[in-house]
């Protein structure tokens, strides 16, 4: 499998397959990234949860081709999201209700696992360790079963954990980490202008769509 490293303000970030060519965010938007405390992450359409797990050389304590209960999102297209780079999740002793209520205020999305993965491989090659270390994360974008949520974190051995739970659980060591998907398909002199969705900006501006 071939890969591509780009070089965003001197950062090397690895993104299997991608087409650098074809990122929707504007090079505005990438160079505020660092100065954010984000990062920006590549999850292609082809890769599975296992290939994303073997790209982030993460073992698991589920077996994903055996799993059949965890749904994800935008399974059959190349994605490109800025999420925070904190070592540990946002919004925690917020329910994953409350979290995705107060996303979707922001107009950002939730993690699903493979868009997780992703965001793993990109936070070890930035940093060289681990996110979430001793915290659960909830995929808000995601599904479980019927009517349940995943949570995931690292245990001290470096396994990530993967459980189905309650949306409406919260404890002091459970957060949540939004996907801010790119306001635009592709770059024009048109869509350039769009702006994107930011993390605390309790405005509509960022918002897919809204009313006037």
């Amino acid at each position: 499998m071939g890969s591509v490293v780009v070089s965003i303000d001197g950062v090397q970030r690895v993104f299997p397959e991608a087409d650098v060519n074809t990122c929707p965010f504007t090079e505005a938007e990438l160079v505020e990234l660092d100065l954010n405390g984000e990062l920006l992450v590549y999850v292609p359409a082809s890769m599975s949860m296992d290939d994303l797990a073997q790209l982030a050389g993460v073992r698991c304590n589920v077996a994903f081709g055996n799993e059949m209960l965890i749904r994800n999102v935008m399974t059959d297209v190349d994605q490109w999201f800025v999420t925070s780079a904190s070592r540990m999740p946002d919004l925690l002793y917020r329910s994953g209700t409350a979290a995705a209520r107060a996303f979707e205020d922001d107009g950002l999305h939730g993690m699903d696992l493979r868009r997780y993965l992703a965001f793993v491989a990109v936070y070890r090659e930035r940093f060289g360790e681990l996110p979430d270390q001793t915290y659960w994360t909830f995929l808000l974008s995601g599904r479980y079963d019927r009517s349940g949520v995943s949570i995931v974190g690292f245990d001290g051995n470096g396994v990530l954990s993967h459980h189905g739970w309650m949306r409406n659980f919260k404890a002091k060591f459970v957060g949540s980490r939004y996907a801010a998907l790119p306001p635009r398909i592709e770059i024009t002199p048109e869509t350039g202008p769009l702006p994107r969705a930011y993390r605390g900006s309790n405005g509509s501006s960022g918002r897919e769509a809204g009313m006037d």
